[in-house]
């Protein structure tokens, strides 16, 4: 009892010589020190930003769910390459792909390929076929049944006789040269003009062929084709 006497007795002492007020500043300044180092060693919280979504990716991310996948057939066609390639066969390859890239597609050209015989830059169509001839090889044509009403005299025993139907498209100049009336100016002329304007849309197109008439394409139709 007298020591808590005494210490009070010094409290009261150290009080009155150090002042009331002075005192109650100084701790309410420990105080202030006190809850600003708290707030400057605290653990800082996540940025607003870190909460936020960004509306591109939701935006993206969403297309992309919704979106209908993009059908491969639209991007590609189907080409047979055949003759002197080392992998004869069906290749499916890019739109807009070139003789070349069938040929490549196909394990390159053999060593008797005589790639004269084509023109490698020439586009490719869907369901188009590219024959690399053999050197010193006759010109490859594509045969079918003749129907009775094309058949010489349109009688119904000419059906089964077959006749050369030529790809005016990507024929070479002997090869045109089988169609009827077409002479080696004419063959020349054709792939003239496809060089220059591209592959003919449909056989009709010849009729805008130097040196080919109306009678001269009637003869043409029932032997040539496009793809």
């Amino acid at each position: 009892m007298k020591f808590v006497k005494v210490i009070l007795l010094k409290l009261h002492t150290t009080i009155k010589w150090f002042g009331l007020s002075r005192l109650i500043g100084s701790v309410v300044s420990l105080l202030f020190v006190a809850l600003a180092g708290w707030w400057l060693l605290r653990i800082p919280p996540p940025p607003p930003e870190a909460s936020l979504t960004f509306a591109g990716t939701t935006v993206a991310a969403r297309a992309a769910a919704d979106s209908t996948p993009i059908s491969v057939s639209s991007m590609s066609i189907t080409v047979h390459v055949a003759g002197a390639v080392n992998n004869p066969g069906v290749y499916k390859l890019r739109s807009g792909a070139r003789f070349n890239d069938g040929v490549i597609a196909a394990g390159g050209a053999t060593d008797q390929a005589d790639l004269n015989s084509v023109n490698l830059a020439m586009l490719l169509n869907d369901g188009e076929q590219i024959y690399i001839l053999k050197r010193n090889e006759k010109p490859h044509t594509i045969t079918a049944q003749r129907s009775p009403s094309s058949a010489t005299g349109g009688s119904a025993g000419s059906g089964n006789s077959k006749v050369a139907i030529i790809n005016i498209n990507t024929a070479s100049l002997a090869e045109l040269e089988q169609l009827p009336g077409v002479g080696p100016s004419t063959a020349k002329a054709i792939i003239d003009y496809r060089e220059k304007n591209g592959a003919f849309v449909t056989v009709q197109d010849l009729i805008n062929v130097r040196g080919i008439g109306p009678a001269k394409l009637d003869e043409i139709l029932p032997q040539a084709r496009v793809s």
